[in-house]
């Protein structure tokens, strides 16, 4: 399985593969709607084995006038006998137009792909939080209800109405209500889970938190670029560290070398990049030198004018005759082969589940293109927001101030971010800043996470253990 870019988001592109033969449905087990797949399992957990009911269907999402305009598919994990108040966590990957299965399949359910088949997950959420992983309209099994419909859905703003709806009514149907409810989004469902978050709260749902992954804080449009880009320089050192690109002296002590450089990011290149035109000759070839000395470039490649190297200038300069990942920017651009993964994942709903209905978009058939229908519609579009995310700065157009407006609604509702210290789309250091610049009533409820690893940081399998680790304490409090 393998994430490629949207407009600096995460969309999903899996190879085909044949439709595997479904068995039998299972029995229903308790907790699930009769209209669900479903099937009772284990996994060892934590050390514990931990006994699970998965169900899987279709919710419909209605028009104002009651009709149904598209139905959304879920994967619910739900931990046997436990309480019905135990909390209750949403999961949605980004694209726009991915599906649910890297964080499903790669992260957090109580198996993951491994080696191409399904195993049993250590580092899986699940004995904290009853899991909900859910795929938006157009992806997996989730259609809208003609092709026409599909506009209403493929917008952010349609989508976060959408999956509001979903919320709502899972809770209803599965009888959850008095649950504390978490919303977990990674890359531009970060935007998902930080705008239904306001959406809910401001219908009077009750939320718990929203964990936010290698997305940022969805927090507007900012002004003011020059500390945010700044601090993207940590990230190009860590990747030019472990790729061995800096000078002797930074390669030998690298946590003083991250020191270094996120230092002077903050003291001197912020500056330099808000006013480039107020520095000297002097002083614009010390940045230049300085610049090029914690990201492993020729000073010819930086621009002189701006002294921005843009995410994709860094990607491709570093090492010219190996372009680097967008994701993971230790690795080299390259594709990988996922049948395998996609068979197991498939075998999964149709053998192990009994699901039966829809093809899989992705894996059985090709599906709409749902990133590149997508509208960016929450803020305008300008040339400037194009062009930064041509340059791979990320979506096309800036967030609405999602995040702040839904923590100063609920006064205790708590954030969870992580980012990947070798991602080119986030910054453990621009989150901190970023938290560092909001209400300190809104900033007390935040907790930060960077680790050793890129955009899917928990494709690392170290990472992975602490990773799950550090969000199932964050679901649990």
């Amino acid at each position: 399985m393998r994430a490629i870019l949207n407009f600096g988001a995460i969309a999903l592109l899996a190879a085909g593969a044949s439709p595997v033969a479904a068995a039998p449905r299972a029995p229903v087990p308790a907790g699930c709607p009769a209209d669900a797949a479903s099937r009772a399992q284990s996994a060892v957990i934590g050390g514990l084995t931990r006994r699970y009911t998965i169900c899987a269907g279709t919710l419909p999402i209605r028009d104002s006038a009651g009709t149904v305009r598209a139905s959304i598919f879920y994967t619910a994990y739900l931990l046997d006998g436990a309480a019905r108040n135990r909390p209750l966590s949403f999961v949605w990957n980004g694209g726009p137009g991915a599906d649910s299965r890297l964080l499903q399949f790669h992260a957090l359910a109580p198996k993951t792909l491994q080696h191409g088949a399904l195993a049993d997950n250590a580092a899986s959420a699940l004995p904290t939080s009853d899991l909900v992983f859910v795929d938006p309209v157009g992806t997996g099994f989730s259609r809208p209800k003609t092709p026409a419909d599909g506009a209403t859905f493929y917008r952010t703003t349609g989508d976060i109405a959408a999956m509001a709806q979903f919320v709502r009514n899972f809770r209803g149907v599965y009888r959850r209500g008095g649950a504390p409810t978490y919303l977990v989004g990674e890359s531009f469902g970060t935007w998902r889970a930080s705008g239904v978050a306001e959406a809910l709260i401001d219908t009077g749902e009750p939320l718990a938190g929203i964990a936010l992954i290698s997305g940022g804080i969805p927090l507007g449009d900012r002004e003011d670029r020059s500390l945010i880009r700044a601090l993207s320089l940590p990230n190009r050192t860590a990747t030019a560290l472990a790729l061995g690109k800096l000078a002797p002296a930074l390669q030998a002590h690298p946590e003083a070398a991250l020191a270094e450089a996120e230092n002077w990011a903050r003291t001197v290149y912020r500056g330099a990049l808000a006013d480039p035109a107020a520095l000297g000759a002097a002083a614009r070839a010390e940045v230049i030198q300085r610049l090029a000395r914690y990201q492993g470039l020729s000073p010819t490649t930086i621009d002189a004018k701006t002294l921005w190297v843009s995410p994709r200038q860094f990607r491709t300069g570093l090492i010219p005759a190996e372009p680097r990942d967008i994701f993971d920017m230790r690795k080299p651009v390259a594709h990988l082969d996922t049948a395998a993964d996609d068979k197991a994942v498939l075998a999964f709903y149709r053998e192990t589940l009994g699901y039966r209905d829809g093809r899989y978009a992705g894996i059985e058939e090709k599906g709409p293109d749902v990133g590149a229908q997508w509208e960016y519609d929450q803020t305008p579009v300008t040339p400037e927001s194009l062009a930064r995310a041509m340059a791979g700065e990320g979506p096309p157009s800036a967030s609405q101030p999602w995040t702040l407006r839904a923590m100063q609604k609920a006064p205790r509702l708590r954030a969870w971010v992580a980012a990947g210290r070798y991602d080119s789309l986030n910054s453990c250091a621009g989150n901190a800043a970023t938290v560092a610049g909001l209400p300190q009533s809104v900033a007390a409820r935040f907790t930060l996470r960077c680790y050793a690893g890129g955009h899917m940081m928990y494709e690392d399998a170290a990472v992975k253990t602490l990773f799950g680790r550090d969000l199932a304490d964050f679901l649990a409090r």
